[in-house]
């Protein structure tokens, strides 16, 4: 009789729960009629429908795109030109602006993961042309595995997120904006050879010459990552048996495949096909840097359909439908048993399938978007040295959202309510852990409700004012619950993690008619986050790690860029981040701790010099005060890098130059696991 009366429970409250969102949804709709009754009480009057469209520009915006201009939120966006044809990755690419922070386990191609605003990798979404690349599997998104040859740009969402995301985090997202065609014929080639054997070779085509048209890519990468280390064989105290060695098994190589086909059906409706393959081998050293051939092998296909339909209905809506099918494959073969638990030879499958429904209603000082997201996904893993079977687990995500973006005042101030609903059915098989033990199914059925707002003024025509508040909640992953690849054992008993984030700040922007200045650009804001049940790592004496949560966390800090264009061929870029990540939560320690993993001082300047064809640059790194552990007992070394480098465009052909790490200094983002010294670049790209 209890159970009955619990499920009928549960079951009312989720009922509620969606009145509640539909009262919102019915308010939200109404506000525009409400304020337009208020300005013409005195003399009613009936006027027709004014239908705003977006501006159809050479880069396509499509329906289901941010419109920038409407976002309350601090947004950056990483341009093509400003990465295109260097050797980098897409972690030295983001780590460029205010409040990232990206984590290497070693050189190009290692794995890397990027915190945002002091939310660990978990908190951060990473979106591809708007579908979520993190999975249910968990352990954060590793950059290294995405590919540039296919970018067009690279938006940073800090903070608040925008719902034409499907889902909120605590720190933001990151949407990487795949190559669109453009009308002209385009086609590049680039080859780079680097320190420690690196090669890369890269190219795309695209083309628009009618309704059809196509976007093509392939890029290739390897390295021997054999970089100079100082191994000290993990006795810090001693340095008798400190010794210079070459990094063992850090090598990789990775292919990129991209295809785009488009077909305009009308000039308001258009279909899309996309497909992109990845496969990457790299080698996984040890600690102790010992010649082992511990490997993890990763493949990839990502597929979607999108449907585009603009001014339909006589509601002159806008409409995309998208389906997507993401397959992942990883083998981990480590049996040996050299870096995790035990001896491991284990391959883990990850599918994704769902779709997605985006609507935009635009009227003359009102913008409404709904977003339906639907997706499944299923996590396998196939044991070959044992008959341990650890879980195979599915998840069903269903979630739907809206905003509602007002102008008022001539678009002086515009005010953005959103909320989110969702539902998380979590399906946990019965297994056999790592310990041989027996584990029971499980089921977890969760469901949330996330609000949010955000307010920008421009209160000069220079000056603009922005505040934002959401609240968000991140299930836990499979990786946090039951553990992966013998670095972490499981933990089944983690609540999700529940919090609200708040920012404030300006932007300035002014284009300055003096022979001195040309343009002149500051960004700053304030920021908290306070987390409750925050899911994070503790590590016993072996290295192996288990995900507990900690009552409170909060993080506040202020974030601030400039960007300044001067004497006609001389840039400087700069922007400094300040934070506090403590743990509040007094259960496991004696006293108040900073979260392991953030730097609470970053600043990076770069200047830059241009005449012609000509480019220089010089840029400094300084990162301070990282802990790698929660108890705050192992300090990570102060990070004061600098980075040179030239560029010559001649022609049809791009030459670059670039030397990393000029000082040849030491630092590990992760403790025991080293990051390169100097090392150079060198690439030629040539264009069509």
């Amino acid at each position: 009789m209890n159970s009955i009366r619990g499920f009928f429970f549960v079951k009312s409250l989720r009922y509620m729960k969606i009145q509640a969102f539909l009262l919102y949804f019915s308010i939200v709709i109404l506000i525009p009629d409400c304020f337009v009754f208020a300005e013409n009480s005195r003399d009613p009057v009936t006027l027709d429908a004014v239908v705003v469209t977006a501006e159809k520009t050479e880069e396509s915006f499509q329906t289901g795109d941010v419109d920038k201009g409407l976002t309350s939120g601090f947004v950056s966006e990483i341009r093509r030109d400003q990465f295109e044809g260097k050797m980098e990755d897409l972690s030295e690419v983001i780590e460029k602006e205010a409040g990232i922070q990206v984590r290497r386990s070693g050189g190009l191609g290692s794995f890397s993961t990027v915190s945002l605003r002091g939310a660990s990798s978990d908190q951060v979404m990473i979106y591809l042309d708007g579908i979520l690349l993190n999975d249910a599997s968990g352990g954060g998104i590793d950059l290294s595995n995405i590919s540039l040859s296919d970018v067009e740009s690279v938006d940073i969402y800090r903070g608040i997120t925008p719902i034409n995301f499907g889902k909120a985090s605590i720190g933001g997202a990151v949407n990487i904006n795949t190559l669109r065609a453009k009308k002209s014929f385009n086609a590049s080639l680039t080859s780079g050879y680097g320190s420690f054997n690196t090669r890369q070779f890269s190219g795309f085509i695209s083309h628009k010459p009618d309704k059809k048209d196509y976007v093509l890519s392939f890029d290739y990468r390897d390295s021997d990552n054999d970089f100079d280390i100082l191994n000290d064989n993990q006795t810090t105290w001693n340095t008798a048996d400190d010794k210079w060695q070459k990094r063992n098994n850090a090598q990789f190589d990775q292919k990129n495949l991209f295809a785009r086909f488009g077909y305009d059906l009308t000039d308001d409706k258009r279909i899309i096909l996309n497909h992109q393959y990845f496969s990457k081998d790299q080698g996984l050293p040890a600690w102790n840097n010992s010649e082992i051939d511990t490997s993890l092998d990763t493949e990839k296909n990502t597929t979607t359909l999108k449907f585009i339909a603009d001014d339909i209905s006589p509601y002159h809506l806008n409409m995309s439908i998208l389906l997507d099918y993401m397959q992942k494959q990883e083998e981990y073969d480590d049996s040996g048993g050299h870096v995790g638990l035990g001896e491991q030879h284990s391959k883990y499958n990850n599918d994704k399938y769902g779709a997605s429904f985006f609507l935009e209603h635009m009227l003359d000082g009102n913008v409404l978007n709904f977003k339906l997201d639907i997706h499944h996904e299923s996590y396998d893993v196939e044991e070959f040295l044992s008959k341990r079977n650890p879980n195979d687990s599915t998840r069903d995500t269903f979630s739907f959202g809206i905003q509602d973006s007002l102008n008022l005042f001539q678009e002086r101030l515009i005010i953005s309510p959103g909320l989110r609903y969702t539902i998380i059915d979590d399906q946990l098989e019965s297994g056999i852990s790592v310990y041989g033990l027996p584990l029971e199914g499980r089921s977890r059925d969760e469901d949330y409700i996330n609000p949010q707002i955000g307010v920008k003024f421009r209160l000069l025509n220079w000056l603009t004012l922005k505040a934002n508040a959401a609240e968000y909640t991140r299930e836990p992953s499979f990786f946090e619950l039951f553990g992966d690849r013998g670095f972490f054992v499981g933990n089944e008993e983690l609540d999700a993690e529940k919090g609200i984030n708040f920012d404030a700040g300006f932007e300035i922007n002014r284009q300055i008619s003096s022979r001195w200045i040309q343009r002149f650009s500051f960004k700053a804001a304030y920021f908290v986050s306070d987390v409750d049940d925050l899911i994070t790592p503790t590590f016993d004496s072996r290295g192996i790690g288990k995900y507990v949560n900690i009552s409170s966390s909060l993080i506040r800090g202020v974030e601030t860029g400039i960007d300044l264009d001067f004497l006609g061929c001389f840039r400087l870029t700069a922007n400094g981040t300040w934070q506090e990540p403590e743990i509040e939560s007094q259960d496991l320690y004696s006293r108040e701790e900073k979260l392991p993993g953030r730097f609470e001082t970053s600043c990076r300047w770069r200047i830059e010099a241009t005449h012609k064809g000509l480019k220089i640059y010089y840029e400094n790194i300084i990162q301070q005060d990282m802990y790698y552990d929660t108890a705050n007992l192992l300090k990570a070394e102060d990070r004061n890098e600098s980075n040179i480098g030239v560029s010559w465009l001649f022609k049809s052909f791009l030459f670059q130059f670039e030397a990393r790490n000029i000082g040849d200094d030491l630092y590990e983002d992760f403790n025991g696991y080293p990051l390169p010294g100097r090392s150079f670049y060198f690439s030629v790209k040539y264009s069509i």
